[in-house]
């Protein structure tokens, strides 16, 4: 997914997908809290799949279980309405600083939903570290 859009949340904290993502997020979708303090929207299938190693990981682990408590509590699984709208709780609100104005962008396998401020922060200092960039993002095995 790849884009960015400026929508509002309604006034029953509906957000609705950009047009060009709905068929994919036609089916369930699930809304997670974000590292950056932000909201991504998965594809669940997408999501599940991801999350399979850390399920699997031992719960004896101090970390697995609370990477697992972290990422989950405040997840919720969502079918789009016929308009392609999905519900943001009032947590997830409040943990990316949502109001009414917010900007959506396309992030690969999700899109991810930001503060505007706090993108416009973010993204000039995206901007200003890859900007010349030429190192390696992916690390070799």
């Amino acid at each position: 997914m790849r884009g960015a859009w400026t929508p509002k949340l309604d006034d029953k904290s509906r957000l609705t997908l950009p047009a060009k993502y709905r068929a994919e997020l036609t089916d369930e979708v699930t809304v997670v809290c974000e590292q950056e303090r932000c909201l991504a929207i998965y594809a669940k299938a997408v999501l599940d799949a991801m999350m399979e190693p850390v399920n699997a990981a031992p719960s004896t682990l101090r970390d697995v279980r609370e990477y697992q408590r972290w990422t989950q509590y405040r997840a919720e699984d969502a079918t789009p309405d016929k308009q392609g709208r999905v519900t943001i709780t009032p947590s997830q609100r409040t943990w990316a600083g949502l109001d009414r104005d917010v900007v959506v962008i396309g992030a690969g396998n999700r899109l991810e939903v930001w503060n505007p401020e706090q993108w416009e922060a973010y993204s000039s200092a995206l901007d200003a570290k890859f900007a010349d960039f030429d190192g390696e993002i992916v690390p070799r095995s």
